[in-house]
């Protein structure tokens, strides 16, 4: 199941009072989209991750990466009260009041210990004395198995008692979702230009592997301008090197895009016919007019829209307006957007 399909499956689930389980392969986006239901949930409210008890104008999010837990840490540490009486001093993290997302990711992972812990307080809503407050809304996350990422078989306590969803990369949610989370242009001209390297993850292989998580992480790094002779380098720190000798070369294609000046003055300039450049040529713009000032950046959006348009099929120009509108959204009140849009009626834009 897609992202964008997945969401809304949870937040059907979670309406019906139950716990949705996400699972799929290894740096797919579970947890991006999890985050993405929190946001949806929390409905302009501030979402906090160092509150167990939110205010009525915050909303919680506090993850637990199961893999890197004890019982104790989830399940409490027992002692004797003055009256003899057993009872268990948690150790902090697990919500008191207000509303929010507890979200148990790398379930899978777990000790089978862990697990039974996590179990008591998926379908009980309770540990112990612990009891979890009425809004806070339960989501769990985990590999498959048959991923080879170090996942147990879930318990079938838990099969029975969450809705299962099935989880899989999509690259054209992936690019919408990029391009709302200010991934790096670069990254997203390439992903378009390739697809089937957005996800090229083997569980066999122990060195870096391209993936949703792994360019989300080099998407950070691109933003900080490295100097190009450590490029391929610190590609390879999160894609690895097959992936990062693609890239390079894709990125060097911007040495053959036009003048972009030219471009954004309007001049006449001539319309490149490679679908490599003309996304290293649409990565490039994004960037100059997301970087222009306030007093020219509309003038520029219009002439690199009218000179995108002439490029090989409509699929460019969608994703050049979608890309510019990620970065600067006041333009969408332009009427250069509001035309384009008019045209490409039956395109998602």
């Amino acid at each position: 199941m897609k992202p964008s399909k997945a969401l809304q499956i949870m937040k059907s689930v979670l309406n019906g009072g139950n716990s949705p389980f996400l699972i799929g392969g290894t740096g797919v986006g579970k947890s991006a989209v999890v985050q993405q239901l929190a946001e949806e949930l929390a409905n302009g409210r501030k979402i906090v991750t160092d509150n167990t008890n939110p205010t009525a104008k915050q909303f919680g999010w506090i993850d637990f990466r199961l893999s890197l837990y004890e019982t104790v840490d989830l399940g409490g540490l027992p002692y004797i009260d003055d009256k003899d009486q057993q009872k268990r001093a948690f150790l902090g993290n697990l919500p008191t009041g207000g509303e929010g997302i507890l979200f148990f990711d790398e379930y899978a992972q777990a000790s089978s210990s862990v697990q039974a812990v996590v179990g008591q307080i998926i379908y009980e809503k309770r540990i112990g004395e612990y009891v979890l407050p009425e809004g806070w809304k339960i989501v769990c996350a985990g590999n498959r198995s048959t991923d080879r990422a170090g996942s147990n078989v879930l318990p079938s306590h838990v099969v029975g008692r969450t809705s299962l969803i099935n989880f899989e990369h999509d690259t054209n949610d992936w690019l919408a979702w990029g391009v709302e989370n200010d991934i790096h242009p670069d990254i997203l001209g390439y992903i378009n230009f390739q697809p089937d390297w957005l996800n090229a993850f083997d569980a066999k292989i122990k060195t870096p592997q391209p993936s949703p998580r792994s360019w989300t992480r080099l998407s950070d790094t691109l933003k900080t301008n490295p100097p190009m002779e450590h490029k391929q380098a610190i590609c390879e720190c999160d894609i690895g090197e097959t992936a990062s000798i693609e890239f390079m070369s894709f990125l060097s294609l911007k040495d053959e895009v036009p003048n972009l000046e030219d471009i954004v003055l309007g001049k006449d300039v001539e319309v490149p016919d490679s679908g490599g450049i003309c996304y290293a040529t649409i990565c490039a713009l994004v960037t100059v007019i997301k970087e222009a000032p306030e007093s020219k950046v509309g003038s520029y959006f219009t002439n690199g829209v009218e000179f995108v348009k002439k490029f090989p099929t409509p699929e460019f120009g969608i994703f050049f307006v979608r890309s510019v509108i990620g970065s600067r959204p006041d333009l969408k009140e332009s009427s250069t957007y509001g035309e384009f849009k008019v045209e490409n009626s039956d395109l998602e834009v």
